[in-house]
Formats: C-alpha cells, structure tokens, sequence
C-alpha cells in the first residue's frame, strides 16, 4: 500500500511540473503575440521616387569627319625550326670484361631445387603440416625421428628403402612432394 501511495506522490509531482512548464510556454506564446502585433501596427513608409533629368548641350564648331580603317590580318608564317646539331658520339676504348665463369647445375638441380645438407631445411612451414598430416598420421615425433634417419642415410636408393616400410601411397601429391625433398638432400 505504502508503494501505492509512493506511486501517486510522483505521478502528482509529475503532473505539478508539467502543468508549470505549460504555464511558461503559454506566458512565452502571449509575449510573441504581443510582440508580432506591435511590429504590425508600425507605420510603413512608402519609398519615394526621386526623378533627376540632367541636360547637356555640346556644340561643335565643325563637324568631324569619321575615317573607318580596315585591317586585314595575313596569316602568319610557319616557322620551321632547325634541325638540331647532334654531336658526334665519343667513343672511348673499354677493357674487355673478364670471362665470366658459369657452373653448371646437374641437370636433377634443374628439376628438382637447390640441393641441401640437412632434409628439415628444405621442407618449408606448410610442407611440414602436410607430411605430418598425410605422410605421418599426425604424428609429429615419427616425422622428426624420420627425418633424422634419412639425413644419415647415403644416397637416394637407401633413403627409397628406407621409406618403403611406411607403405604410402605413391600416387598421393604429399608422397610426390616428398620424393622431391628427398632428391634434393640426395641429389
């Protein structure tokens, strides 16, 4: 009950303000008003015309004789600009370069990448996951012992006998891109 009462005391309050903001709003219309009526009852001036006529009488003592000159313009010219003057070109002697020396890559250096010592270097970030994945069955401490085993083998073949108990499948593209590692650590 007691909110009850609580609740009509702020509804009354609410409505004793609202009523005082009306009270003003309507005190602020009626002074408008009064205001717009006294700018009503101003007196209007009307605008005045003011009319000026000036004269001016000039006398000629002789009358002037008006000559007319027609110009006609002929067109100008083309300048034709002169061929510039080019130098003779100085030719200095120059040592003959030194022979340069290529060195020819094996030709499964062509195909397969730079040859490294150590198989982990040339297995990028993302090859990593592959193998992992697809090669390892997710199984990263296999992997890392794996590539320790082929990186003390000796040539290519030990390294193919070796993967050969994995049993992958030879027609898969993270078996293929091993294969290419693989060449390029056995060369």
């Amino acid at each position: 009950m007691e909110d009850l009462i609580k609740y009509f005391e702020a509804l009354e309050a609410r409505i004793a303000a609202l009523e005082e903001a009306q009270a003003n709003n309507e005190a602020i219309i009626a002074s408008l008003e009064a205001e717009l009526e006294e700018l009503k009852n101003l007196p209007t001036s009307e605008p005045q015309v003011v009319e000026k006529v000036v004269e001016k009488v000039v006398e000629v003592e002789k009358p002037v004789e008006v000559i007319k000159e027609v110009i006609v313009e002929k067109p100008a010219e083309p300048v034709i600009p002169e061929e510039p003057v080019i130098p003779e070109p100085v030719v200095e002697a120059t040592p003959e370069p030194e022979p340069v020396v290529v060195e020819q890559a094996s030709p499964k250096a062509a195909v397969y990448g730079k040859a490294v010592d150590d198989i982990r270097l040339a297995i990028s970030l993302g090859d990593r996951f592959l193998y992992q994945r697809e090669l390892f069955g997710q199984n990263a401490e296999l992997m890392q012992r794996t590539l320790t085993e082929l990186n003390e083998l000796g040539s290519f073949d030990e390294a193919m006998n070796y993967i050969s108990r994995f049993n992958w499948d030879a027609e898969s593209n993270s078996y293929q891109q091993f294969l290419v590692t693989l060449h390029r650590r056995f060369g």
